[in-house]
């Protein structure tokens, strides 16, 4: 069978999404990860000369994630129709109050409203949150510059970027709470919802 399309394209491999949970496989007698490398080792048999020509990933989600093994997976393994269907949640009459930190697509919420964060804040309070409860220190905020592609931060970048982030979340400032004389640090709080798959 070929692939026929309208544009001058041409198909150059596959991906096959499975929906097992490793409780699943188990209870057939293999791990996923056994599972793959059957699934790899098929290929192999079938087109002896692309042996080396696979790739496996195994798609991790929080424990009771709401959805299907395969939704699930699409969605973490980034399947582009996967992503593409996910809809905006209804409007409510009232904009929900406080701040939604969406890691998967990058944005931040304040009352319901996008933050528009740049790269760099957004990145400053993501790696905030990812040390929860820990104070971080400026020279670890520095390193976050790999993250955005840009020029390594100084110590007084750091205090302008975390500045311009408390502004574009005014009302939920203290959020970010600095640490005299050492760092930052992002706590537990009750008016932030952090979404992540």
């Amino acid at each position: 069978m070929s692939l026929i399309t309208k544009t001058e394209t041409q198909a150059r491999g596959f991906a096959l999404y499975v929906g097992i949970s490793e409780q699943e496989a188990q209870a057939a007698g293999l791990s996923l990860a056994q599972l793959a490398q059957e699934l790899r080792q098929r290929v192999a048999e079938l087109v002896p000369q692309k042996a080396n020509e696979t790739y496996a990933a195994i798609a991790l989600a929080p424990v009771n994630t709401a959805g299907s093994n395969l939704a699930i997976t699409r969605l973490a393994l980034h399947e582009p129709k996967a992503t593409r269907a996910i809809a905006p949640a209804p409007q409510a009459t009232k904009p929900a109050k406080g701040i939604v930190v969406d890691l998967i697509r990058r944005r931040l919420f304040v009352d319901g409203r996008s933050a528009n964060l740049t790269s760099k804040e957004f990145e400053l309070l993501a790696f905030l949150i990812e040390n929860e409860g820990s104070t971080v220190t400026r020279s670890q905020i520095a390193g976050i510059s790999e993250r955005c592609g840009e020029a390594k931060l100084n110590s007084r970048t750091i205090d302008v970027h975390v500045r311009r982030l408390r502004s574009k979340i005014s009302g939920y400032e203290d959020i970010v709470r600095t640490a005299r004389g050492s760092g930052y640090r992002f706590d537990k709080h009750p008016d932030v919802l952090i979404e992540e798959l």
